[in-house]
């Protein structure tokens, strides 16, 4: 977006004390945030994932993680204002281990929805048209529809589940480990793990010989240990394992059943991390539901790549007036 328009805003928010699920406080809960777009316009909140951050949209010079889709006419952006949040524990200017000595050591999923919540009222939304997320973002779009503190009407959760697997937690695992063990070089050897179960084997061997994904390997993860915070990974990784929207309640499949949201799943072939047949799970205990099921991409990173072989779908669920029980 050229920068002579007055409708893109970065800025943060400071909205005072917060528990943590753990007890613990932040003295002065701060949020990073994007918005784009104009007053009156339906809502899009678009939730990130682990690595990501509040840019959605971006500017030239660095567009933001979802620019292609709006740029590319699925959600144009004119017909939505889109928000985005930076997650709490994340590097990026909301509240961390990165910014505040003092952050909490435990912080879980339910934590980072709970303060996502706080900056959405801050800003005087009440409700949400469109709620997007994908992977840690969807995760947080089912909290979010869980806690009912805002009306939503249609929901987009890409290659998320209801919890975080055991084969995910036993990832994380190593991660933090690696990293407890070699700093700032197990940070690097950590993303290098996470990066190969991003994406499918089949993705791996199409584009790379031997010899060549050794030194790809090796620049992502450097890349990855100069400009990610360890400490922040860390707490990022605990928030991924908290995952479970049943933990502690019994009414899950009564509340999501409840609700008028209109919710299209979407799961990615090869994807390691959230199968497609657990995605689809999520999404059937909804009351009004359609899956989609992105056939030929590289595994669960095909949220952030390759838009063309799923937006088409995004665009016609968004853009449907009525979708059938």
């Amino acid at each position: 977006m050229d920068s002579y328009m007055s409708n893109y805003t970065v800025d943060t928010l400071e909205l005072g004390q917060f528990t943590t699920e753990s007890g613990e406080t932040i003295q002065n809960l701060k949020l990073k945030y994007e918005h784009v777009g104009y007053p009156g316009q339906p809502l899009a909140l678009v939730c990130h994932a682990l690595t990501g951050n509040h840019l959605t949209y971006g500017t030239d010079e660095h567009p933001g993680w979802w620019r292609e889709i709006i740029d590319g006419g699925y959600m144009p952006i004119n017909d939505y204002q889109f928000l985005t949040f930076n997650v709490i524990g994340s590097p990026f200017g909301s509240s961390s281990k990165h910014n505040d000595p003092h952050f909490p050591d435990h912080l879980t999923l339910r934590d980072i929805v709970r303060a996502l919540e706080k900056g959405i009222e801050a800003l005087g939304f009440n409700k949400i048209d469109i709620l997007i997320g994908g992977s840690l973002g969807g995760m947080q779009a089912l909290e979010l529809l869980y806690n009912r503190r805002f009306q939503v009407d249609k929901a987009v959760i890409l290659a998320a589940t209801d919890k975080t697997s055991s084969y995910s937690c036993a990832f994380n695992e190593i991660a933090r480990q690696a990293i407890h063990i070699g700093g700032k070089e197990g940070l690097s050897i950590a993303r290098q793990l996470g990066f190969l179960t991003y994406r499918s084997s089949k993705s791996y061997d199409q584009r790379f010989t031997p010899e060549e994904v050794v030194s790809y390997q090796q620049h992502q993860g450097n890349k990855f240990k100069e400009s990610f915070d360890l400490s922040c990974y860390l707490t990022l990784l605990d928030v991924l394992d908290s995952h479970n929207i049943d933990r502690g309640r019994d009414d899950v499949d009564e509340v999501f059943k409840s609700l008028d949201t209109k919710v299209l799943t979407m799961g990615f072939i090869d994807d390691l991390l959230y199968p497609d047949d657990q995605v689809l799970a999520a999404g059937q205990r909804f009351k009004y539901h359609r899956h989609f099921f992105v056939p030929d991409n590289v595994g669960h990173d095909g949220f952030l790549l390759n838009f063309e072989d799923w937006a088409p779908n995004l665009y016609h669920f968004l853009n449907a007036k009525h979708i059938r029980r």
